[in-house]
């Protein structure tokens, strides 16, 4: 039987995140084939998308990657002095999605972090920033080029001309763009914002162009210009509606049980009678619910897998417990303490997304998240998976 209460350490009293950092590096390499010799930087947002950096930094900059990308100078700092504290020597350099953000130009030299400026708001701070320190602050640069999130729009393209004094402050490492439908990059919008990236960007300052991402990396060489950056396909959770190379999961989740009934005909499961028994059942309460990650909608839909077997969830999902169906099960088959998988290797993460209507990097940051950092010492790490 392939869920055994020996599975995790005692208590078992809450979700555990395992990692398979083998599958990290087989989707490494699958990306880094696709990208045909490009450089790539590794998306770890988020805290890794939820998978922890601490673990998944160290592996990716073990695999050759030496360029990061996060949201916010807090995870920034946060990669900078513990996840990579052993490669603080090494040519690395994290870049800042979110930008300058309030902070000051110094705050990012005298880490030497990137930050991707956001729009033409963000210049004032740069002002005498060379005077100021005698060098010049290197900047990624973010193009609107049809997403309206963040990003200069062509009405401001003035202030990035090579003559523009913007460059006595700041010299430019990347020009960057994200697609709106970033899971058809052979959507019409898509090849649209492709061309106005490339006719934005010829007359500016040389640096390196970047608009594929988890997806688009593997639509074809048209994407790649000179950085791909790439978050979901290094954790196996394919993004695009194109044909891409096998990824494997990295990220296998499981939640005990903590108690097993044998209920009667009628019996109402879960708040407001959300599932009612149609006959004598076998109900399993697991110690997994929206609290965790688990998305609310799963209400009587989708399975969790125990003994091997797709269990149906039944009633709601409450703050910390759902029920399964167990009925199919022996007597004392299905015990507390035994694990079940919520994805692995029996069920995949897209087929969970699927039942609740959430897209599955959604479900992966927000269940494994709040699964490792729930319960210390929660986060296991495994080479050869869960």
């Amino acid at each position: 039987m392939a869920d055994t209460t020996s599975r995790f350490a005692p208590p078992w009293d809450g979700p555990r995140l395992s990692l398979d950092l083998d599958a990290l590096a087989h989707n490494w390499r699958t990306v880094v084939a696709a990208s045909a010799g490009q450089r790539i930087g590794a998306v770890v947002k988020n805290d890794a998308y939820g998978l922890g950096v601490q673990a998944i930094a160290p592996a990716l900059w073990a695999l050759g990657c030496r360029e990061f990308w996060v949201c916010t100078f807090d995870e920034a700092l946060a990669l900078y002095h513990s996840a990579l504290e052993a490669a603080k020597n090494e040519a690395i350099r994290i870049l800042v999605l979110n930008g300058l953000a309030g902070a000051q130009p110094e705050d990012f030299a005298a880490h030497g972090f990137v930050p991707v400026l956001g729009g033409a708001h963000e210049l004032a701070a740069l002002c005498g920033y060379a005077a100021r320190s005698g060098q010049r602050l290197p900047v990624a640069i973010h193009l609107d080029t049809g997403l309206t999130r963040l990003g200069f729009s062509d009405g401001q393209f003035q202030l990035l001309q090579p003559d523009s004094s913007l460059w006595q402050d700041a010299m430019v490492t990347h020009w960057v763009t994200h697609l709106g439908r970033f899971h058809n990059p052979a959507a019409p919008q898509c090849r649209q914002q492709r061309q106005r990236f490339m006719q934005w960007t010829a007359p500016l300052p040389r640096a390196l162009r970047s608009i594929a991402t988890s997806s688009s990396v593997f639509a074809g060489p048209d994407w790649h210009f000179d950085h791909v950056r790439v978050g979901s396909a290094l954790w196996g959770v394919p993004t695009s509606q194109l044909p891409t190379p096998a990824l494997h999961p990295v990220a296998s989740l499981h939640a005990p049980v903590l108690r097993v009934a044998d209920v009667a005909a009628g019996t109402e499961v879960g708040y407001a009678g959300s599932y009612i028994t149609p006959g004598p059942r076998r109900i399993a309460t697991v110690a997994l619910g929206y609290g965790d990650g688990l998305p609310f909608t799963l209400v009587n839909r989708g399975s969790l897998v125990l003994g091997g077997r797709a269990m149906p969830i039944v009633g709601g999902v409450a703050m910390g417990m759902v029920a399964l169906d167990v009925s199919t099960c022996a007597p004392g088959e299905i015990q507390p303490g035994m694990w079940a998988e919520v994805y692995g290797p029996q069920q995949s993460l897209q087929t969970l997304a699927d039942a609740a209507g959430v897209p599955a990097n959604v479900l992966l940051t927000l269940s494994a998240r709040l699964a490792h950092r729930g319960k210390t010492g929660s986060f296991t790490s495994a080479t050869g998976g869960a």
